[in-house]
């Protein structure tokens, strides 16, 4: 059974923006362009947040609430606020990829079962024949936690050091939203789980990962490995179209021009046997609604194709959680004992992978895009 361990994340946390661009009308190009800034946050004042735990108790200053017996429950609250506000207002592009699914076990194992296939014809007098049904293949996706700790000691609360205390749970909440984005993207650029080609029967055309150069000619050959995607038993066609290609930032530009220009360019320099440039009207205009540009694809040139929502699984055992180690006033742990530390831990659990690659093409290109 293959194993997909989506748990390693070697990789640096990549840092900048990408791009949702959804193409209502391709016709009348019209579009929405949504810039997803991964380092925002500008409207969060945690700070605020905090003063405001304490203000409902009636106290001014963290100093003058942390004089009282319910401070431990205020700033872990206060925290929670900061941490899970950061959380949410850390825009991602994942869920327009993944479809969603909750887990209650350390691995889930998904079963990707063949196809029927077309109904056999019977005889007078003859039996029906019975279903022979069988799995493809089976796919373990693991659960893993990941997270951190962090300590707030008696000199922030002593000095009032508000913006010390919420830097933690601003980082820390917007930390682990990415993280989830990140390991989607390490499932979705991992030219490893891409298994699907023509000499195992999944279709007509080839591999469903390549070095494929952004180009018309790109583009048309992965949309028919994907459109010849079918069953391996049953050579029953699944139907798949697909509807976002996720670009790295070098591509925006290119991936436009092709998939927005109402007409081609019929150059004069294109080959004899080229495919293209020989019409005006642009067949490739409307073929996909969603482009995500996305600086966490790992080719300077890759790109992706696929069907969103299909085959490729998030799935959540725990949401974000945040726990409190000890608290003064409560009970004296270790660390606040001997460091004057409250210690806090943050965590997520869950899991990504491939449930059915079929769905998606890869190319792991480093070339320049050939769009004239």
């Amino acid at each position: 059974m293959p194993e997909v361990i989506e748990g390693q994340l070697t990789a640096p946390v990549v840092s900048g923006n990408s791009k949702v661009i959804r193409i209502t009308d391709p016709q009348a190009q019209t579009l929405i362009e949504k810039v997803v800034d991964h380092k925002g946050l500008s409207t969060l004042d945690g700070g605020e947040i905090l003063k405001e735990h304490f203000g409902r108790a009636g106290y001014r200053t963290l100093q003058e609430a942390a004089t009282t017996a319910i401070f431990p429950a205020l700033l872990r609250d206060g925290l929670k606020a900061i941490m899970f506000n950061s959380y949410n207002m850390a825009t991602t592009t994942y869920q327009q990829l993944v479809f969603n699914e909750p887990s209650n076990k350390p691995a889930e194992d998904w079963l990707e079962l063949n196809t029927l296939g077309t109904l056999p014809a019977v005889g007078e007098g003859t039996p029906y024949p019975e279903v022979d049904g069988a799995v493809d293949r089976a796919v373990r996706i693991v659960n893993v936690k990941r997270g951190m700790r962090f300590s707030i000691t008696e000199e922030m609360i002593k000095f009032d050091r508000v913006g010390m205390i919420k830097q933690y749970p601003t980082d820390l909440g917007r930390a682990a939203k990415m993280t989830i984005e990140q390991s989607v993207y390490t499932v979705l650029a991992t030219s490893g789980n891409y298994v699907r080609n023509s000499t195992t029967a999944d279709n007509d055309i080839g591999a469903n990962t390549a070095s494929t150069t952004f180009s018309a000619e790109g583009l048309n050959l992965a949309y028919a490995t994907l459109r010849t995607m079918r069953d391996r038993k049953s050579q029953q066609p699944l139907g798949i179209m697909p509807d976002t290609i996720i670009v790295a930032p070098q591509l925006e530009m290119a991936a436009k021009q092709l998939l927005l220009s109402p007409l081609l360019w019929g150059a004069a320099a294109v080959s004899a046997t080229a495919a293209y440039g020989t019409g005006t009207t642009n067949p490739f205009r409307g073929l996909i609604t969603n482009i995500i540009v996305s600086p966490f694809l790992s080719s300077s040139y890759g790109w992706a194709l696929g069907q969103a929502g299909k085959g490729l699984v998030y799935q959540e055992v725990d949401p974000l959680q945040l726990l409190t180690q000890g608290n003064p006033g409560e009970n004296l742990t270790p660390d606040y004992f001997v460091y004057d530390k409250i210690g806090y831990r943050v965590r997520v659990w869950f899991g990504t992978g491939f449930t059915n690659d079929r769905f998606w093409f890869l190319s792991t290109s480093t070339t320049k895009p050939v769009v004239l």
